[in-house]
């Protein structure tokens, strides 16, 4: 871009290099209609003269403004020339130096805080970070003492921060009450706040930052610095407005831009209620908890904040953070770097997001976190990398475990591969069945604090039968139902068809206490711990197929090791490396293992699940040229019930609904049977011994 001759020495004279200029951007404009439409103006007097342009850039680097300073300043409405015009209708901005962009979010670093652009580039050119207002007012919200959202989006908590306002600042009222207050409202978000007095020229002339520095050198404006002064506290009063003078529409937006990471708003508002970006992932909250952060946030500006205001904010900040009930979790919310992965595939660490098929055969293979990713679970460890130390005392325990028995251990690291992303594809549910203090609560509680507390939910079966049963699930990684019995109060067959929906991807409509329901496909993959097989019917026998059945056999009861756990829990991020190994062998594998020691454990839920079934497999033949009477067949699993000790017998009608269910292809038909019609099941029939 050009710079007349005239505009380049005045920069200059601020003490700006050639290649700051240059870097900054910074142009000389000549062109009216160019000059106006940088102004969001019909026109640009050319009374005016050529303008000096000065381009602000938000964090990303991306142009918001201009601000143009005009060879020859029209008057203000208060008859005082305006040395510098800003566009029509846009908000106020800081201006901030492109080279000071990486280092914002540095809190180690102090801040400078002046008024004007070649007051900011001439700090910054002398090695300060420094950022400044297009005016001494100009660090709030009109009508409203919050920060701009361009200071609010920046971390104060714990820095330290320099207003150097010009010399003249002792004695104009307005730039000391402006210092005031915002070194307040800075001291408020935790930083603190220092003023520097820079002194006046010959003859009480007023000096600038780059004045001072051009005259005085960088090293005095650091002596300055050094001798800072404690801020004037102001009025009380002063900080605050009447909460009728306040917009919700722009108090919502203030809130929501200070929550801000990476361009994107940490609050969201999803199916009726809260959720908050933390450590990797969308944390539920209470709609108490934002109500509350709401009054907080108000009363820092506002008194008198009352029922009416807080309402129609909460009602803005619910429109403004709305995501469509329709996004199911985890989703992408934009383009970003890792965005062209497919979530199913993702690791998402509090650190890391990690990208699995990448970390096994690609170059890049995570990202950092970011709320751009909708995700309402994450691992509650970090991700460190390769080199991690072998979990020695896990698979130590493992082999106790199962000392003679591997492929439980391959089966269950499989499992622990499973419960790593959001892929739900497997359809199954893992059964943990054995003797008390065997060891299947501590496989529990690691694999819990592996994919996070918080992201388990432990539900008792009892519970999936009823009305509010499984909303608790929303958002959970995993289910650890913990001693799986059920008792003759439930509706056992509604526990079934609630497992079978979770464990099959299917919608559901869950039904939430004082909200609409919701219809979704829960990402929770269920984990059954049991001393005994639970009996759970089902006459189809589809829901012990969905199962993976690990039996141990040991007991510890009376010696156990208290510090077991403990040491496990050391172990996690070896834990997690062997998780992710085996995440790659069920992807090589193609599916779950299901051993063999607990193939007779399968035949017993079986036949728990389907005593018709097991009749058909033990009694029966089947295939389209066999056939029986009813009478007859409904006979013979009678007897058959009461040879096995069986005291809960089916009725005819029972027992053939189930038989349908085993065998779909059964037929119907009444042939004569000594003159008389007999009804009678075509595809099967009993085996000679129970003819």
């Amino acid at each position: 871009m050009k710079i007349l001759p005239h505009h380049q020495e005045n920069l200059r004279r601020s003490g700006l290099s050639d290649a700051t200029i240059r870097a900054s951007g910074i142009y000389s404009e000549t062109d009216h209609q160019k000059l106006a439409s940088l102004l969001n103006r019909k026109r640009y007097s050319r009374k005016n003269g050529p303008g000096l342009v000065f381009p602000y850039f938000d964090q990303a680097g991306a142009i918001v403004l201009c601000r143009i300073k005009p060879d020859r300043p029209p008057q203000n409405a208060n008859g005082k020339a305006a040395k510098y015009l800003a566009p029509s209708g846009s908000p106020v901005r800081v201006y901030i130096p492109q080279s000071v962009n990486g280092d914002l979010a540095k809190v180690e670093r102090p801040l400078l805080l002046t008024e004007g652009e070649k007051k900011s580039l001439c700090a910054t050119q002398n090695g300060f970070l420094c950022v400044a207002l297009s005016g001494v007012d100009c660090w709030h919200a009109r009508k409203s003492s919050a920060l701009l959202p361009d200071l609010e989006q920046m971390r104060w908590k714990g820095r330290e921060v320099y207003l150097a306002f010009d010399s003249d600042a002792v004695e104009n009222e307005n730039v000391r009450d402006n210092e005031r207050l915002l070194a307040a409202t800075l001291g408020n978000y935790g930083a603190t706040v220092k003023i520097v007095r820079l002194p006046a020229g010959p003859g009480g002339a007023k000096v600038g930052l780059d004045d001072y520095v051009v005259a005085e050198g960088a090293d005095s404006l650091r002596k300055l610095i050094d001798q800072a002064e404690e801020p004037e506290p102001p009025d009380p009063d002063s900080l605050k407005q009447p909460a009728a003078e306040m917009l919700p529409e722009e108090e919502a937006k203030h809130l929501l831009d200070a929550t801000k990471k990476d361009g994107h708003p940490r609050l969201r508002c999803w199916r009726e209620t809260w959720w908050k970006w933390t450590k990797g992932r969308y944390v539920e909250l209470r709609e108490s908890d934002v109500r509350a952060h709401l009054v907080d946030f108000l009363n820092r500006r506002y008194f008198k904040v009352g029922r009416s205001a807080l309402s129609n904010t909460l009602m803005q900040l619910e429109s403004q953070a709305l995501l469509p009930s329709t996004i199911e979790a985890p989703s992408w919310l934009a383009t970003t770097p890792g965005s062209d992965w497919r979530p199913a595939e993702l690791l998402i660490c509090r650190n890391l997001i990690v990208h699995l098929p990448s970390l096994f055969g690609g170059d890049k293979y995570s990202v950092p976190p970011t709320p751009a990713l909708f995700a309402t679970a994450a691992l509650d460890c970090d991700f460190i990398g390769t080199g991690t130390p072998k979990p020695e005392r896990w698979l130590r325990f493992l082999s106790e475990l199962w000392p003679d028995d591997p492929e439980a251990i391959q089966s269950l690291q499989l499992w622990a591969g499973y419960l790593l992303t959001p892929d739900t594809s497997q359809d199954k549910l893992l059964a943990l069945i054995g003797p008390k203090r065997g060891g299947k609560t501590t496989i529990a509680k690691v694999l819990a604090a592996l994919v996070g507390q918080d992201n388990v939910a432990s539900p008792t079966l009892g519970t999936f039968a009823s009305q509010f049963g499984l909303w608790g699930l929303i958002g959970k990684t995993l289910a650890v139902i913990g001693d799986a019995r059920l008792s003759g109060r439930v509706d056992a067959h509604t526990i079934v068809e609630r497992l079978l929906s979770i464990t099959g991807r299917d919608a559901i409509d869950l039904d939430r206490k004082f909200l609409r329901p919701v219809t979704t496909t829960l990402p929770t993959r269920i984990m059954l711990v049991s001393n005994e097989l639970p009996r759970l019917p089902d006459a189809s026998g589809t829901i012990v197929s969905r199962m993976i059945v690990l039996r141990l056999t040991q007991s510890w009861y009376g010696c156990e090791d208290k510090l077991l756990l403990p040491a496990l829990m050391n172990e996690l991020p070896g834990v997690l490396w062997w998780a992710i190994d085996g995440w790659r062998k069920l992807q090589e594998r193609g599916g779950l293992l299901q051993p063999e020691s607990g193939a007779e454990s399968i035949q017993q839920l079986d036949e728990l699940a389907s005593p018709v079934g097991t009749f058909v497999r033990d009694c029966c033949r089947v295939g389209p040229e066999y056939s029986e009477t009813r009478r007859d067949l409904f006979d013979a699993y009678v007897e058959w019930c009461k040879a096995g000790g069986r005291t809960h017998v089916l009725d005819s009608a029972q027992f053939g609904r189930d038989l349908r269910a085993i065998l779909p292809a059964l037929r119907d038909s009444q042939p004569r049977v000594d003159g008389e019609r007999a009804r009678t099941y075509n595809g099967v029939g009993l085996k000679p011994s129970w003819e």
